[in-house]
């Protein structure tokens, strides 16, 4: 067996190297394991599951090994037939009543990494009980001495091919005002970068007679040399087409689809910390929407003073999306968002989505006859400045180590002369400050990586932050 105890599963599955523990033989007993917990009696819907796929190297070999699996333990398996965004395998897994899915992708990592995604048919990605009972599966395997598992050409056969597209672009015209759009005068640049969503947003729009242009569509294994990440040091490309063709506003989606990142009339990025609140705002008082809201720990303090203007509940939670899945399943969340470009609403899925999430920007924009720049003015004029900053400090395992345990148990009462007011380790160490300056660091539980985030009034004292923030990292 390849590597099989370097086998281990993340945020929502499982994320490899390719050739080295990311391996076709690896990825049929993770697909055993995980076909093996959806076959409990206690997991709802129809013995179905779907199978899609990315633009990354070998991900329809993956996809086409995972799906002969499930075929091969009684499942119905109906495999993409053309790579697809993760999103498209939630919604067809909600909207035909599947057990759960699986989506090979790395999302927005490296070119060498790959993937396996685990969903739930209730449409968004797997709960953390859901994610332990797959681990389950997979000891359980393991320990029965189970060193690989065979399909046949048979069970190759057994699986059906769909697009995955067209229902989840009619649920898309569904939920977007795609008229108002339309009927609007702006126009865009899509960024889809080399990922699964290309074509994407100008199929939802293609008959509404909004102009757009669409860039790197095409597939490319290494992204053109740039992550597949929607953060602004990956989206030069997107600056400068917007600029070329004097566009109102770019939108960016990572290579999966699920994240989205947006770069203003002038070319300047625009984070999801204002995507997110502009989609609120948005959703509150444009569509006349209620519901609670739920953030991540790493998101901006800017959500919490809306929603106190509003009246709705805020609940904050660990970063990852799961997170703010669960609340989505218990109660009427009007929008959840996290850092990292992934942000769902009401009334579709429980799932971050990318090109969903354009599209309401779009929305947002044409409801107001306003650009995001103006939009973003407006509410930096009510609620003050907010600014943003994440570095990601890499390092050695043994340091790792070493900063783990300090971050653990650090009472620090000042750091770069501002006084610590609190200390919340919800998700990492988080210090808060006044004016609603705070910094998190978080180590990473895959890989020795602490991300350092910050926000402040000023640029200034968000740098200063950060680079307390590098301090206390150097000298653990």
């Amino acid at each position: 067996m390849d590597k099989l105890p370097s086998i281990k599963f993340g945020t929502d599955g499982w994320r490899g190297i390719i050739a080295d523990d990311f391996t076709g033989a690896n990825v049929r007993l993770v697909a055993k394991a995980f076909v093996d917990f959806l076959s409990a009696a206690d997991v709802p819907g129809d013995r179905r599951i779907f199978v899609g796929y990315d633009n990354r190297s070998q991900s329809e070999y993956f996809a086409r090994e995972a799906a002969a699996v499930a075929a091969a333990n009684g499942f119905e398996t109906i495999l993409s037939n053309t790579s697809c965004s993760s999103p498209s395998v939630s919604f067809n897994c909600k909207t035909f009543n599947a057990k759960g899915g699986i989506m090979i992708t790395a999302s927005h990592n490296p070119p060498q990494f790959n993937g396996l995604k685990i969903k739930m048919g209730f449409g968004g990605s797997a709960r953390p009980q859901d994610v332990a009972r797959a681990e389950q599966s997979l000891n359980l395997l393991r320990e029965q001495g189970v060193s690989g598992v065979e399909v046949t050409s048979e069970d190759r056969d057994k699986v059906s091919l769909q697009d995955f597209r067209i229902a989840y672009f009619s649920g898309l015209r569904n939920l977007i005002d795609v008229d108002l759009i339309g009927k609007s005068n702006f126009t865009a640049v899509v960024d889809s970068m080399h990922g699964s969503g290309a074509g994407y947003i100008p199929a939802v729009l293609s008959n509404s007679g909004f102009s757009l242009t669409e860039i790197r569509t095409d597939r490319n294994p290494v992204f053109g040399g740039v992550n597949p990440e929607p953060i602004e040091q990956n989206l030069k490309a997107l600056q400068d087409a917007v600029r070329e063709h004097a566009a109102d506003v770019g939108l960016a989606i990572d290579g999966d689809a699920d994240r989205v990142g947006a770069v203003d009339s002038r070319g300047n990025f625009v984070d999801s910390h204002r995507i997110f609140a502009i989609t609120l705002r948005h959703l509150y008082e444009d569509r006349g929407l209620r519901g609670s809201v739920v953030k991540t720990v790493s998101t901006t303090t800017l959500i919490d003073k809306m929603c106190r203007k509003y009246g709705l509940t805020l609940h904050v939670v660990p970063i990852g999306f799961k997170n703010i899945g669960e609340w989505m399943l218990r109660e009427t969340v009007l929008i959840g968002g996290e850092e990292s470009g992934g942000i769902g609403v009401e009334g579709f899925i429980p799932e971050r989505d990318g090109p969903m999430m354009s599209l309401m920007l779009l929305e947002a924009m044409a409801a107001r006859n306003m650009r995001l720049e103006d939009q973003i003015d407006e509410l930096m004029a009510e609620y003050g400045p907010h600014e943003y900053q994440r570095v990601d400090k890499h390092l050695t395992p043994n340091k790792m180590h070493l900063v783990v345990a300090k971050l653990a148990d650090t009472t620090i009462e000042d750091l770069a002369g501002n006084e610590v007011r609190e200390i919340d380790r919800m998700d990492g160490t988080k210090f808060g400050f006044d004016n609603d300056a705070w910094l998190l660091l978080r180590p990473s539980g895959t890989e020795p990586v602490v991300r350092i985030y910050a926000e402040a009034p000023t640029l200034e004292q968000v740098h200063q932050l950060i680079s307390a923030g590098l301090q206390l990292i150097d000298t653990a």
